[in-house]
């Protein structure tokens, strides 16, 4: 067993140096190199395809070869994963142009995005905490294999550009700076990291079915490629997608999903 304090602080640093690792990697990025957000956009929603497969499994893909049995498991893990998505739908709507006005619009969705994407991550801190509290390991990355353990991070690392481009796209209609960008970053941040820190300190106590916090994910997620998609089309009449754009696009979309595949492997 590892001491709860450790197991704790270890997870969250590995957890949120990986989230805001990726999130200002990207405001730099992007900020250097003047990238279209159309093209940022498209590369998150390959991340998301993949999380979203990821997820599903997670979530025992519903309990869908069971068929229809209507038992509690399964009837939870669908309507879990129904309010997910329908939870990210009704609050955060990008397409209402009166709400995109607002300037506190793209913090308030960023964080929304997070927190959506971030129950996923209750789940892991679940399996985490569980798996720390009956190892005879020294550390929990160690406990899981380096391999294990360089995927979880890795993982946050690029889940945490979903959720930034998700907030990048609809900032920069704000003109906000560079500055305001990282700043307000750090609220999104810690809306995507806490579940996960959460999840870990219950699960360090009480062994829980991380299957449903995963649906929940799953459902949310599904909503954010929405977003993602949004983002990619809805630009101005005088900026229409033209062929080396769909093509451009669509290499970004097989990007993403190729890196978070990539980081699947390191559990192999």
């Amino acid at each position: 067993m590892i001491e709860f304090t450790s197991s704790f602080v270890e997870f969250a640093l590995a957890t949120f140096i990986a989230i805001y690792g990726g999130m200002f990697l990207v405001i730099i990025l992007s900020n250097i190199t003047g990238v279209n957000t159309r093209y940022l956009s498209a590369y998150a929603l390959g991340l998301l395809f993949w999380f979203f497969f990821d997820a599903m499994n997670d979530a025992v893909q519903l309990g869908v070869n069971e068929g229809y049995v209507f038992e509690f498991r399964q009837t939870g893990l669908v309507l879990l994963f129904i309010g997910g998505f329908l939870a990210l739908a009704l609050l955060g709507n990008p397409s209402d142009r009166n709400v995109m006005k607002r300037k506190r619009f793209p913090l308030l969705l960023g964080i929304l995005t997070g927190i959506g994407l971030g129950i996923h991550g209750i789940g892991e801190g679940l399996e985490f905490g569980g798996l720390a509290a009956g190892t005879q390991a020294t550390s929990v990355l160690g406990a899981i294999g380096g391999g294990s353990g360089l995927s979880y991070v890795l993982h946050k690392l690029l889940e945490s550009t979903i959720i930034i481009v998700i907030f990048l796209g609809l900032a920069r209609t704000q003109g906000l700076s560079i500055r305001e960008e990282l700043w307000q970053s750090t609220f999104v941040g810690l809306a995507f990291g806490i579940p996960s820190v959460i999840g870990e300190a219950v699960g360090y106590y009480m062994p829980i079915d991380a299957s449903y916090s995963f649906a929940l994910g799953a459902g949310a997620a599904l909503c954010v490629a929405l977003q993602a998609s949004g983002l990619i089309f809805s630009q101005s009449s005088d900026d229409e997608l033209n062929y080396s754009q769909w093509i451009g696009v669509s290499l970004a979309v097989l990007l993403g999903f190729f890196l978070l595949y990539g980081t699947a492997l390191f559990h192999s």
